[in-house]
């Protein structure tokens, strides 16, 4: 089954038998979340419509979603009433369309009906300072749904009530995980939450285990028989909007399989699997 791969400029797809690659779609600044909706081909991709070089400030940004195939021509986009700045990391759950929007510090959420809500997971800083937690990722459990707080060094993984979270209230926090530094997804394997400890350049998890990638993991896919994480090349700000990132593959004991390069594509922000047609066990 293919990946779907969104990077600094582009959303790709990529085969991991051949290790071959091709552009689905370009040309709205930097792509970050992945979202499958429904059954068929269709993809919800954030487009921020900003590069990270870009000299337009964060505050400026106006994000988008777009709604799109894997055949690449764009279908339509949603846009909500109020700014999606700095978008990471999105999912579709519980009937809705969940957008991490770091800059502002909360998590948008789309119905089918297309109205919009803001849910903040944290209190609001005293001075009101943006990004402050640079809330960037979400896994869901049952009745709950984990925030990463990024928190520029040492992360929180946070778990909350998801009706609290649909009535777009503030609450405490039912869990706090502290996990990794400058960490970016969230995942439960054979019972143990894991992350990308981005800043140290590592996956980790809650009893100890490391495995050292370099670079800086982020945007991770459970495969039918592995994994696959993407790794971005460590640069200035400026120069990374045409780094060389790669997506490695491992297998499910996290040996590495293969390594598919992409020059000049920029940063990898994230990595899904495509499900095969009609196959809903592998839709997130």
């Amino acid at each position: 089954m293919p990946l779907i791969v969104t990077t600094s400029h582009s959303v790709l797809e990529i085969d991991p038998s051949s290790l071959r690659w091709r552009p689905l779609r370009r040309g709205e600044g930097l792509y970050y979340g992945l979202a499958r909706l429904g059954l068929d081909d269709s993809w919800v991709v954030a487009a921020r419509c900003r590069m990270v070089s870009s000299a337009r400030p964060p505050e400026q940004e106006t994000g988008r979603l777009l709604v799109m195939s894997r055949r690449g021509w764009r279908r339509w986009h949603w846009q909500a009433p109020f700014p999606l700045r700095d978008m990471h990391e999105i999912a579709m759950a519980h009937g809705r369309l969940w957008v991490t929007c770091s800059h502002d510090d909360w998590v948008a959420l789309r119905d089918d009906h297309g109205r919009w809500r803001r849910w903040r997971p944290l209190p609001r800083s005293r001075g009101k300072e943006p990004d402050v937690y640079h809330l960037n990722s979400l896994y869901f459990e049952d009745d709950r749904v984990w925030v990463l707080a990024h928190r520029r060094g040492p992360s929180l993984l946070l778990a909350f009530d998801v009706a609290s979270a649909l009535a777009g209230r503030t609450t405490p926090p039912l869990e706090r995980v502290p996990l990794g530094v400058q960490a970016h997804n969230v995942w439960r394997d054979e019972g143990v939450l894991h992350t990308c400890s981005s800043a140290e350049g590592a996956l980790v998890n809650t009893r100890g285990w490391r495995l050292e990638t370099g670079g800086f993991p982020r945007g991770v896919a459970r495969l039918q028989d592995g994994w696959a994480v993407g790794i971005s090349q460590i640069a200035e700000r400026g120069e990374r909007d045409l780094s060389t990132g790669e997506v490695r593959l491992y297998d499910a004991r996290w040996r590495e399989q293969g390594r598919v390069s992409l020059p000049g594509e920029g940063l990898v922000l994230d990595v899904q699997v495509q499900p095969e047609a009609g196959d809903p066990s592998l839709i997130r």
